[in-house]
């Protein structure tokens, strides 16, 4: 067997390979005497059986045997011999089928895996941006507690305002003919929330209940239904009922409603200022990890084999698909068809596949090895998220070897960004806690 490797591109190779006539009959010879061994035959004993009856036969399929045979043994020799990396399946040609007293050839056009050489990971000078928790940041927590424990009371002869929870009954036209979806009674809305189209809310201010009126809006060009898509709307509307929020006090009932079974509003005010010393430490590592990453990404600007790449947007896509159809919506509701969000997706694609390379090339160079410990510490972490549940959690990860391995990555991952801060210089960027927290890891 004759074997050559042609560098046809970057991450291309061109395998070609001969089988001499003497091959080939070989591996025909072999497959004739498993196969007369084997198979029962009317008007022959097993075994008995002329291999030439048995040739002529069976033609196509010992001639797609003996060529699955000859094509995986020529490609893990060139493979073996030229230390290849390969990526996705190849694309084959075959010359002609495999038979008898005739030579056997093939070509097979392949991608393989970048040779990366990591860069820019030594001595890396970072910036982490670190946010203590004020007074004023546990003060605006509590009042978000307090929004969330509203309650709404109706008022008689009140005009809605902003803030105002309604209960409406309403129908739309377009074009001066209902349409499906636009009539309901006693819909419940609060005003402000943006629930409608742009400008509906806005129209209803101000009315009083037992009034009517008519609010105009035009639905928007991307609007989930193509039969309302850019129409102007005219939505007769009536209110039953006006409700104001109240909004209790910040005081111990206050923590009461939160939880807080002892030390009333001060213990209340000690959980939130934990809860945001651990979301702010949380998000200053993240941070970090995002700046490293980012880094690296820059530093490394080599090729990507491309059925490598779609394979990560395909994977992508295909989840973006399930967690929208998780929360009982379809992408396509929103025009986000297989392409559009293959186009979407391209880039975050290339940019995780590159760090990915870059992460693995690093902790090869500097001989960072996944210990079984720190793995089982890893899953214990991820599985105390779970509580009463952990050590289900816990069998379910181990019963699938591909999310161990998902798992390892994470540890792998972990002790490369470890190593990078430990061989470089951080610097302490003081943040206010909103824009550490609002910041994008």
């Amino acid at each position: 067997m004759e074997v050559t490797v042609e560098e046809t591109g970057a991450l291309e190779r061109t395998i070609t390979v001969r089988v001499a006539v003497e091959q080939v009959n070989a591996y025909l010879e072999k497959e004739l005497a498993q196969l007369s061994a084997t198979i029962k035959l009317p008007g022959f004993r097993p075994g008995k059986a002329p291999k030439k009856h048995l040739e002529t036969r069976f033609k196509a399929h010992l001639s797609q045997t003996i060529m699955e045979q000859l094509m995986q043994e020529g490609m893990g020799k060139a493979i073996k011999e030229h230390g290849l990396r390969t990526v996705g399946n190849p694309e084959l040609d075959l010359s002609a089928p495999a038979e008898r007293d005739q030579p056997f050839g093939f070509t097979a056009k392949v991608q393989i895996m970048p040779d990366v050489q990591p860069q820019g990971y030594q001595g890396m000078t970072l910036t982490r941006p670190v946010a203590e928790v004020s007074d004023a940041d546990i003060a605006t927590a509590l009042e978000q507690r307090r929004e969330r424990h509203a309650r709404y009371e109706n008022r008689e002869g009140r005009q809605a305002t902003s803030g105002d929870q309604i209960v409406l009954n309403f129908k739309g036209f377009v074009d001066d003919e209902a349409f499906d979806g636009g009539t309901a009674e006693g819909y419940v809305l609060e005003l402000g929330s943006g629930r409608f189209i742009p400008g509906f809310e806005d129209q209803l201010l101000g009315m009083s209940v037992g009034e009517e009126r008519t609010v105009n809006v035009t639905f928007p060009q991307e609007y989930g239904a193509p039969n309302l898509a850019g129409k102007d709307a005219a939505f007769q509307c009536s209110l039953t009922e006006v409700r104001e929020r109240v909004l209790p006090e910040i005081d111990d009932a206050l923590a009461v409603s939160e939880g807080i079974k002892e030390g009333g509003l001060e213990a209340l005010k000690e959980r939130i200022r934990q809860d945001l010393d651990h979301r702010a430490n949380s998000a200053m590592e993240k941070q970090l990890q995002r700046r490293i990453h980012d880094t690296l990404v820059a530093a490394n600007p080599f090729d990507l084999p491309s059925k490598m790449v779609e394979r990560e947007v395909e994977a992508m896509v295909e989840q973006f698909k399930e967690d929208t159809l998780s929360r009982g919506m379809t992408p396509d509701q929103h025009g986000l068809t297989d392409d559009v969000l293959a186009r979407e997706f391209q880039a975050t694609a290339e940019k995780r596949l590159r760090l990915g390379l870059v992460l693995g090339a690093i902790a090869k160079k500097e001989g960072l090895e996944v210990s079984d410990e720190r793995v089982d510490a890893h899953l214990n972490k991820l599985a105390a998220a779970y509580g009463g549940r952990a050590a289900e959690f816990k069998r379910w990860a181990r019963e699938d070897e591909s999310r161990m391995d998902g798992i390892r990555g994470a540890v792998l991952e972990e002790m490369v960004n470890d190593w990078i801060k430990a061989h470089g210089a951080i610097t302490d960027e003081r943040v206010t806690l909103d824009a550490l927290l609002a910041e994008k890891a």
